[in-house]
């Protein structure tokens, strides 16, 4: 039991792992484009509506996917008022309990709703209302459901990690 939940532990730690090198090479691409677009704009006189769209497709990319990267390595916005007076053991069970009763609902419902936002936008092939700008308008939609199911990645993988050191240490106290 302990080496399958380990394997699963690692290939979703793996998949949360890829979400973040996306959302690296996003934002790399955004900041370069930023910059174009600044030198074209005030060197060259020159600008695009649709580079300016790529930037916010660029921007949603980082964001959600970069929301589980940063779950993963702990750096995502915390209320520590209730954790900071916990033992080690007193904040893995909150760990294991915000994952369970606040992460995991959380993005289950936002992919529940969210799906059918973005099929609608694909369906309808909703496109930029700006003249010149991106069509696929589906794409950051689509990113808001890609982005919470790998949040609900991480918080199954943060369930299994906490459960399993859990289980060693009362294993271990007994």
């Amino acid at each position: 039991m302990l080496r399958w939940t380990l394997r699963l532990e690692w290939g979703l730690r793996r998949l949360t792992g890829f979400a973040g090198l996306l959302a690296c090479i996003a934002m790399v691409l955004m900041v370069s484009l930023v910059f174009g677009n600044v030198l074209g704009r005030y060197l060259f006189s020159i600008g695009a509506t649709w580079a300016q769209e790529l930037e916010w497709y660029l921007m949603a990319v980082t964001a959600m996917l970069g929301i589980a990267y940063a779950m993963r390595f702990d750096d995502h916005v915390r209320v520590d008022i209730f954790s900071y007076r916990f033992s080690r053991v007193g904040k893995l069970w909150l760990n294991l309990l915000t994952a369970i009763v606040v992460a995991l609902p959380c993005a289950l419902l936002i992919v529940y709703y969210g799906w059918p936002f973005a099929e609608t936008s694909y369906l309808r092939n909703e496109r930029s209302p700006n003249s010149g700008g991106l069509p696929w308008r589906f794409i950051p939609k689509g990113l808001i459901v890609v982005g919470f199911v790998f949040v609900a990645i991480e918080a199954l993988r943060q369930t299994l990690a906490c459960g399993r050191r859990l289980v060693f240490h009362y294993a271990r106290g007994a």
